[in-house]
């Protein structure tokens, strides 16, 4: 039987095909070593035959009817010949790789089994580094686990791979030459499909560095300070550890160290550059910044003088500026706005002094010197300049032409500083003084030319202008006066201009404008008449005439044309209707110049006068014709005009009444309009709008009835009839339509839960007009009335259906709706039990929820979270139970149960949950290496809870508790391992780590000592000497090394220096590092002052005097050297005096001669000298014997300085 099955099975193989898009899935995948996984082809088909394998090894065999199984897989496996699904059990590592099935169809899918992750370990080499200098590796290991994925975490941060160094599949980090940034602290974190292990210890570095980017604060920050004050300099530089600090002023050590230098009550010759070295004695390394200070006494006082001389213009000005103390630079203000250099103006050296080489009006003004110092600034007061100019060109003012009997007043100016004066001349005689000159009353002898004449006493300059005067009589009067008839349109009218005085010519005007002739109006030769030809309407109005001459004019007052015509056919106004009783006027008018009279008549007959006609009361027998007739007694015309009258009477009433039954929906209904006086039409309005008929509501023949057919709750509103006739209308007042119904079926709003002993509120409403009446029904009984129901305490009994029921006494109808209510009790008390163990990691724990009440669900949060089962964390007994097991560091926290039921919450008070555990391996903090004769510090400590207890053992004996050991000053019996054991009282678990401590000779002092004193290009042996073992030796000049150092002249043999020769360029501050394993050893600064010359002597003063200008001359002896010479002076190879650089020489002509200076080095033995030759001219003063040549030769003594003094200023 099977031989055929496996010839057919065999067909299926040789013909299979890949079919995309199915696939094998394993679940779970990857896998749990020893746990069970299925197999199974995805999406869901039907294979008839085929068979299994794990890579290229055969599992089982299937066909329709039935399967074959290797016996090897046969205690591990079940098969679905249905489904296809492969089922092994207790799968291991080895079970991972490729399944295939092969059949009809080629499948393959995949599969991982891993081993769970168990004891993440992390170390490091070292934890002590130094930055640049050190690399740090860690390495993170696993007691248990496969397929491992390694992420590295400094801090909560990812490690960036492309900084460090991955080795070992990713378990080994490396990060070269470290910086001060990878501190830490560092944690791994392994992983595979299954499970995942953070290290539990972190590793933090301790990483040395710098010092770097040194830095000088000043207090107060300033860019220069003044005498006297208090200047604080702080230095600052990235270290670790601290960096120690030197300060230095010029290249000298100020023999202070720290981070402050105090400068108090600051000197001037404390100016200069400071310099801060920061030394770091772990990294070996120094740095060292600096910065200058400048110390400045303040400007006192400045002022601005003139040279004497008047200011006047073209001519030069000086000003100069005089300042009390130092002055940098000094600027020069105008009206308080900067001068700058131009070609008319001179600055002298420092600008003490501003010369204007042309001075003009313009340079008026007030000027101002400002003096600046680094510190100080001061200005002058104003020096206010006013430069003197002029007279120019006089400026006349004055009347040329005048009228006889007027007073004439000529005025003369001439821009000039100071002032002119002024002199006027008539006809080549003086008339008069000063600069206005007035006339009497004129006549024609006053005809002529005035000149006036300015002069300045200043500049003693004139200048002179004229001006002519001409005298003529003026005009008197004009009159405009009518010639003939009076103004009558479309006839001829003449108007003429009278005068008196010289006229030269006469103008017209109307309304105050020029006229001018025309087809109509002409005027005669000399315009002394206008004539009209004929005069029009439109020739009214004000008209004048003026006469005028060159000095005079005369406008005649206005003469009013107002030009006669009319009447015109009169207008008549009024009303053509009007109602009995009422009064009507009606007004007539009719143009007309001079205004018409006016007769009203009435049916053929006169009624009234005027140009109104009031009528009285109307009546019916008012009907008829009115006529109005207007009359001109000048023009002696007239003109008539008619208008009717028609009299009707008024609407008096209008009402909206009801018609029959009251309105009750989808009932007809009726509404009518009652009216009095005369009607002609009735109009209906629904809320003040007009209201048409349709298919509901309709009006009878007269629109005085409205009937809906049938009246809807649509229909409600205000309703109004209008009653009209073409004279009068009355609206009905508001008729409010409110059509009954109801009632509708009842809504009840209220609560359908309650808990016992609430009070309850049931509310009712229906749509009902009028308002409904209610009544509440519970279980079959009536229990209250009206729209509300109030329960009282609630209890069990209040359980069941309430029922309203709506009444409509209107309507007669009724309707009902029902409510059901359910009382249940709250929830009163909820509360988290423990047990009395303390809970320890590793250990199972238990925490209850107790309620008081009915509860319906419980809900456990952690620390706000809400909390779910997983592989540790279990509930029970309706979750009023959670099992931890078993209990971790990470289930620490504040837990929480809440209890709930449909009226009422409840959530117990916080418990905090401390899980104690450890220790865990202790952590050891201190020097593997020190110097004996140092106090060496050893700290542990261990990860614990509650903090374990410390034992320090040191080769087998106990020498300390407590997490700190303390060596005192060490010795070689003191090298050896000490291990500090943790004590965990809880979990009376203990834990221990080592170190080893080696001691070694460490070195006393390092001090500098040079051979002998230094000159400059004489050679110099500097020795640096050191008490105590030591493994290497450097040089520093100025905090920098001298290894590789340039210099020709210096050569370093072990531990002295050689210059050969010493110059000045090695000036410097020297330190010599010695250094062992315990670290380095530096010596006080050796400051370094080659001692040179004197160089470049130089004698400065006068080579020669005369007698008579003064008492003394002084000579000045200087040269170049270190240390300050000695100065000798000799007069033609004799001494004079010792120790002082200056000679005061008394001008005599026996003391003039040779002087020599000798500049003396006392270091360097080394004496130079220079030679300044003295001339002194002039005939000696005579000898004085008698006590008043005493007394003279006294004055002359006192009073040569007091000159000499004042010349100086």
């Amino acid at each position: 039987m099977e031989y055929p099955v496996l010839c057919a099975l065999l067909v299926f193989l040789t013909t299979s095909k890949d079919v995309r898009g199915q696939t094998i899935v394993a679940s779970p995948n990857p896998a749990a070593v020893n746990s069970n996984v299925t197999l199974q082809v995805y999406p869901d088909t039907s294979i008839p035959g085929g068979m299994w394998f794990h890579e290229s090894t055969y599992i089982l065999m299937w066909y329709p009817e039935g399967s074959l199984v290797d016996p090897i897989w046969t205690s591990r496996i079940t098969f679905n010949s249905t489904s296809l699904a492969l089922s092994i059990r207790s799968v291991q590592v080895a079970d991972s790789g490729l399944y295939l099935i092969r059949g009809s169809m080629q499948l393959i899918g995949t599969l991982s089994v891993q081993e769970p992750i168990s004891n993440a370990t992390l170390r490091a080499d070292a934890t002590d580094l130094v930055e640049l200098n050190d690399t740090a590796v860690f390495t993170c290991s696993v007691t248990t686990g496969s397929s491992l994925s390694y992420l590295w975490l400094n801090g909560s941060s990812e490690v960036n791979a492309s900084l460090v160094r991955l080795t070992n599949g990713g378990s080994t980090l490396s990060i070269a030459t470290v910086t001060r940034y990878d501190t830490g602290p560092f944690r791994c974190n392994v992983s595979n499909g299954i499970s995942h292990d953070m290290a539990r210890q972190s590793i933090s570095l301790k990483i040395s560095y710098g010092p770097s980017d040194p830095t000088i604060t000043t207090n107060p920050k300033m860019a220069a300070y003044i005498v006297g004050s208090n200047i604080s300099l702080s230095c600052s530089a990235q270290s670790n550890p601290n960096a120690t600090y030197q300060w230095s002023f010029e290249g000298q050590s100020l023999n202070q160290g720290g981070t402050q230098l105090l400068l108090g009550n600051s000197k001037q010759t404390q100016t200069g550059n400071y310099t801060c070295s920061a030394q770091n004695s772990v990294t070996r390394r120094s740095a060292s910044v600096t910065t200058m200070i400048r110390i400045v006494e303040p400007i006192s006082a400045v002022m601005v003088n003139s040279a004497g001389k008047q200011p006047i213009q073209n001519q030069s000005f000086t000003l100069s500026c005089n300042v009390s103390g130092p002055a940098d630079y000094i600027h020069w203000m105008k009206n308080n706005q900067m001068i700058s250099d131009a070609s008319v103006t001179d600055f002298s050296v420092v600008n003490k002094t501003l010369t204007i080489n042309s001075v003009q009006r313009s340079d008026n003004g007030n000027y101002s010197c400002e003096a600046f110092n680094a510190v100080s600034n001061k200005t002058s007061n104003p020096y206010s300049l006013l430069v003197n100019f002029g007279p120019e060109m006089p400026v006349t003012n004055g009347r040329a032409l005048a009228l006889t009997g007027q007073n004439v007043t000529l005025t003369c100016s001439a821009s000039s500083q100071p002032p002119s004066t002024y002199t006027w001349v008539f006809n080549g005689s003086q008339v008069a003084t000063g600069s206005v000159y007035e006339f009497v009353p004129l006549t024609s002898h006053n005809n002529g030319e005035y000149t006036c004449m300015a002069f300045n006493n200043i500049t003693n300059k004139n200048s002179t202008a004229s001006q002519k005067l001409t005298v003529i009589e003026p005009v008197t009067m004009a009159t405009v006066k009518v010639l003939g008839a009076q103004p009558i349109a479309n006839q001829t009218f003449n108007l003429t201009c009278e005068t008196t005085g010289s006229v030269y010519s006469v103008h017209w005007m109307r309304d105050q404008l020029p006229l001018y002739p025309d087809s109509i109006r002409v005027f005669s030769m000399d315009n002394s008449t206008l004539t009209f030809s004929p005069v029009l309407l439109s020739d009214n109005g004000h008209y004048q005439c003026s006469a005028t001459n060159p000095l005079s004019q005369m406008n005649s007052s206005n003469y009013t044309l107002m030009v006669n015509y009319g009447p015109d056919t009169p207008v008549v106004m009024g009303p053509w209707l009007a109602m009995t009783g009422q009064n009507v006027t009606l007004t007539c008018s009719a143009s007309s110049q001079p205004p018409s009279t006016y007769t009203w008549v009435f049916n053929g007959s006169q009624v009234a006068t005027g140009s109104v006609y009031e009528s009285g009361p109307l009546t019916s027998h008012n009907n008829g014709e009115y006529t109005c007739m207007a009359f001109n007694n000048i023009t002696n015309k007239n003109s008539t005009a008619s208008q009717k009258l028609t009299v009707i009477e008024p609407v008096t009433m209008a009402t909206v009444k009801v018609l029959g039954a009251q309105p009750i929906a989808n009932q007809t209904f009726n509404l009518t309009c009652e009216t009095t006086g005369s009607v002609y039409s009735v109009h209906w309005m629904r809320d003040q709008l007009p209201l048409y008929p349709d298919s509901i509501r309709v009006f009878s023949m007269d629109n005085s009835t409205l009937t809906f057919s049938p009246v809807l709750l649509s229909d409600n509103g205000h309703y109004q009839c209008s009653a009209t006739n073409p004279l009068s209308q009355m609206n009905s007042s508001n008729y409010t339509l409110m059509v009954n119904y109801g009632p509708d079926t009842p809504v009840v709003m209220g609560p359908w839960l309650a808990m016992t002993g609430q009070n309850v509120t049931l509310t009712c409403s229906a749509s009902s007009q009028p308002p409904s009446t209610y009544t509440w029904v519970f279980n079959g009984s009536q229990v209250a009335t009206g729209s509300v129901y109030e329960s009282g305490p609630l209890t069990s009994h209040n359980n069941g259906e309430y029922t309203c029921m709506a009444f409509n006494n209107i309507t007669n109808k009724n309707s009902t709706a029902s409510q059901k209510l359910t009382v249940i009790s709250p929830i009163t008390q909820v509360q988290i039990h423990t047990p009395l163990k303390s809970p320890i990691e590793g250990q199972s724990y238990t925490m209850n929820c107790n309620v008081t009440g009915p509860v319906d669900h419980v809900d456990w949060w952690k620390d706000g979270l809400l909390m779910s089962s997983n592989n540790r964390t279990n509930f029970a007994v309706d979750n009023r139970t959670v099992i931890i097991n078993p209990i971790q560091q990470s289930d620490m926290g504040d837990y929480k149960c809440q209890a709930m039921n449909a009226v009422s919450n409840m959530t117990s008070n916080p418990y905090s949950l401390v899980v104690n555990y450890g220790p865990e391996t202790p952590m050891l903090f201190g020097p593997w290496l020190a110097a004996s004769g140092v106090n060496v510090t050893l700290t542990c400590s261990a990860s614990s809870q509650p903090p374990s207890t410390y034992t320090w053992v040191f080769n087998g004996s106990q020498v300390a508790t407590g997490s700190v050991y303390e060596s005192g000053p060490l010795t070689s019996h003191n090298n050896g391992e000490y291990t500090c054991m943790a004590f965990n009282n809880i979990t009376n678990k203990n834990s221990t780590a080592s170190q080893m401590l080696t001691v070694i000779p460490g070195i006393t002092s390092v001090t500098v000592k040079p051979n002998t004193t230094p000159i400059n290009l004489k050679q110099l042996t500097v020795t640096c000497e050191v008490n105590g073992s030591y493994s290497a030796l450097y040089w520093m000049k100025n905090s920098v090394s001298l290894y590789g150092s340039t210099n020709s002249s210096l050569h370093i043999l072990n531990n002295t220096l050689h210059f050969n020769p010493v110059t000045l360029s090695d000036n410097g501050t020297y330190q010599c590092v010695a250094t062992n394993l315990a670290g380095n050893h530096t010596s006080p600064p050796y400051h370094l002052q080659v001692n040179y010359g004197p160089l470049d002597i130089s004698i400065s003063g006068p080579d020669s005097a005369v007698i008579g200008s003064g008492v003394k001359v002084t000579l000045k002896c200087s040269a170049d050297s270190w240390p300050t010479s000695q100065y000798d002076w000799l007069f033609n190879q004799k001494s004079l005096s010792k120790n002082n650089p200056i000679l005061d020489v008394t001008v005599l002509t026996e003391n003039a001669g040779k002087y020599t200076c000798n500049a003396i080095n006392s270091v360097t033995n080394i004496t130079m000298s220079k030679i300044h030759k003295l001339n002194i001219t002039g005939n000696a003063v005579l000898p004085l014997h008698s006590s008043a040549g005493l007394m003279l030769m006294v004055l002359v003594a006192l009073f040569v300085p007091v000159v000499n003094d004042l010349w100086s200023h």
